[in-house]
């Protein structure tokens, strides 16, 4: 595998888009030199490293959801508008399945009304894979598992701690485990163990006879009861149907005596009352009809006539009134007419229709005028009006003689009941046999309730016992099988047991070797260490001088285990057999002159296929460039810009040229 192009796009101290080349251009010059002072960003390109392969996986962020939100929000260049988000881009070779392929993997994030949001594209080949870009963590522990990464991409100032015995013990188990799956062999022997406890638990859950035994003594308890409950209702029913019997006998009696009449009286008398007071009202209404205008309805014909002699005598006074003056006029009129040449019918039709008009006129004069009364006095008394009157009246009479058969009725009626005495005898046994009837009603819905509650349970019963019966049945072959599961994962683990501990007494021979032949690389101290032994239990390194004599970590020098700290990462790499970039930030801190030559000299041109150093002028300085200086592919100045507010990477070391 090897880094081709990093891009950082305002992550951290970087703002704006960076783009930094990693291929070298020589296979032989393995080294990509980095140089800056402390705070220019040289970790930062470690960290964007770790959260581009392994997200919320990597060291620097916490795996949980809301620390890894938070850590990407402070990942987020403060100078640089949130709306323009952060991203971070790798593309890197490797070979899979025999064949070479470019990755490149895109992360990128951004805020959204103040909400966060990551994305992972990635491209193989030029391009866009779902099925990667989907499963990506997947996908990046089949080359590049995480475990393992802090074997490759490890912090200068650290490595010092990691010679002291709990670190180098918890280093040394950690990346065997890693390297040899071995995490995975614990995880699997865990699994194991986790399924003889399951299947143990279904034993013990298995129903047993006694258990059966309880579920077909219940049911029996249950069936028991409910025969009971049927003998009780079959009683019930039966006393119940005597005391109809007996109540409708009675009821008959009753009714023949005249009881229904008794019961009827209230009902009656009340109904008489109501009708007394319809009638009232009524005779009321006909009270007042009788003093205003009805009375007349007596005399109708009487004021028909006397309405006609009233008009006859207004007619009598007004032609009384008028005769001697229209006696002159008609005189005037014929002798003024006589005075046209009229024809002698005409005239004398005009003169007999003037003496006919005088004629009635003069018998008119003759009518008796007694009453001496306006016309208009019988306007309120018209025919239709008495009709009306007439009509009303009809309907008032009508009504009050309903109201008096109702009256009469009812009267007759409660004339016709018996004496309540007489029947209070048969009315208390009524009593008596409707309250037990009562009862026994009462004491039936009971029963019900309680027949349909047992039915329901032994409902249910029954199917607890169906169904322990078909456990019980399987029960056998279910324990076989059971036990067979247990007993081959007893196997399977003491096999893993086994398989683990041969697996590390192999690597661990081969890893002290390999330790011990780095450590010598480095130390150049032929004489220093003869042996090195890697404890299978604890994993505490026992260090052996060439006079067989045991040596502690202690006792070197602070070079000397940070030495030996670098020769555990080296050769743990080496046995990892992943042909993996080694990234190296600080790499000669807390080192003397001589452990940093050695270090120049041994380990970077050899740390692997492909190594990244980030390191400050006073780490790798003039003298330790010029001799990495043919091993060096590329190499790059990184420096804070204050006006820019950024770093930026641009070609060259700190001594390029020089």
């Amino acid at each position: 595998m090897i880094f081709e192009e990093l891009i950082l796009h305002n992550f951290g101290i970087y703002q704006g888009r960076h783009v930094l080349q990693l291929t070298s251009p020589a296979p032989q010059r393995t080294i990509i030199l980095l140089g800056g002072l402390n705070g220019s960003g040289k970790t930062t390109l470690l960290e964007a490293l770790q959260l581009i392969l392994y997200g919320k996986f990597s060291k620097y962020a916490n795996q949980s959801h809301a620390d890894y939100i938070d850590y990407l929000r402070q990942m987020m260049n403060y100078h640089a508008s949130p709306h323009q988000g952060t991203a971070l881009e790798l593309a890197f070779k490797h070979y899979r399945e025999g064949k070479e392929e470019i990755i490149r993997v895109q992360r990128a994030w951004s805020l959204n009304n103040n909400q966060l949001q990551e994305t992972v594209v990635v491209q193989r080949d030029g391009v866009f894979d779902p099925v990667i870009t989907d499963h990506w963590y997947d996908y990046v522990e089949e080359f590049i598992p995480a475990r393992i990464a802090n074997l490759f991409f490890f912090d200068g100032e650290k490595i010092a701690a990691l010679a002291e015995a709990e670190p180098a013990a918890e280093l040394l188990k950690t990346g065997i485990y890693a390297l040899l799956g071995l995490d995975l062999v614990e995880r699997l022997v865990t699994d194991l163990f986790l399924v003889e406890r399951r299947r143990k638990a279904q034993l013990q859950s298995q129903l047993s006879r006694e258990q059966i035994n309880l579920l077909a003594e219940q049911f029996k308890q249950l069936n028991q009861q409910l025969n009971a409950i049927n003998q009780q209702q079959i009683q019930l029913q039966a006393r119940l149907a005597q005391a109809q019997q007996q109540y409708s006998e009675l009821s008959d009696k009753y009714r023949r005596e005249g009881g229904e009449l008794v019961e009827q009286r209230t009902d009656w008398e009340t109904q008489l009352e109501i009708t007394q007071q319809q009638q009232v009202q009524l005779d009321e209404q006909l009270r007042e009809l009788a003093s205003g205008e009805a009375p007349l309805l007596l005399i109708t014909e009487l004021l028909h006539q006397t309405e006609a002699q009233a008009l006859q005598e207004q007619a009598a006074k007004h032609n009384r009134e008028i005769h001697t003056a229209l006696a002159a006029h008609n005189t005037n009129l014929l002798q003024f007419l006589q005075q046209y040449p009229l024809e002698q019918a005409t005239l004398s039709a005009i003169e007999n229709f003037l003496t006919i008009d005088q004629i009635t006129r003069q018998q008119s004069l003759q009518t008796e005028c007694y009453l001496q009364v306006e016309p208009a006095i019988f306007a309120d008394i018209s025919v239709s009006k008495l009709q009306s009157i007439q009509t009303i009246v009809q309907e008032l009479l009508a009504q009050s003689e309903n109201l008096q058969e109702e009256i009469n009725r009812y009267e007759r009626q409660l004339l016709s009941i018996p004496d309540p005495e007489r029947l209070e005898a048969i009315t208390q046994q009524r009593q008596a046999l409707q309250a037990e009837i009562d009862q026994l009603q009462s004491q039936l819905a009971a029963l019900a309730q309680q027949h349909h509650q047992l039915h329901h349970e032994m409902t249910r019963k029954q199917h607890e016992l169906q169904q322990a019966y078909e456990i019980e049945s399987k029960e056998q072959f279910a324990h076989e099988i059971t036990h067979r599961v247990i007993k081959q994962a007893v196997q399977v683990r003491n096999t893993l047991v086994q398989f683990n501990q041969a697996m590390l007494t192999k690597s661990i021979r081969q890893l002290e070797t390999l330790i011990l032949d780095c450590f010598k690389q480095l130390v150049r101290k032929n004489n220093l260490l003869q042996d090195l032994v890697i404890d299978p239990q604890h994993y505490g390194l026992t260090l052996y001088t060439c006079n067989h004599e045991i040596l502690t970590p202690k006792s070197l020098s602070a070079g000397e285990r940070q030495l030996l700290a670098i020769s555990i990462l080296w050769g743990l790499s080496r046995a990892s057999g992943y042909p993996l970039p080694a990234v190296i930030d600080t790499p000669l801190s807390r080192l003397d002159s001589i452990h940093r030559n050695n270090l120049v000299k041994h380990y970077f041109p050899q740390a692997s296929h492909q190594v990244i150093l980030l390191s400050t002028d006073e780490e790798i300085n003039a003298i330790h460039y010029r001799h990495l200086q043919p091993h060096i592919g590329r190499e790059y100045h990184i420096s804070y810009q204050e006006e820019q507010q950024t770093s930026i990477i641009k070609p060259g070391y700190f001594f390029h040229g020089e």
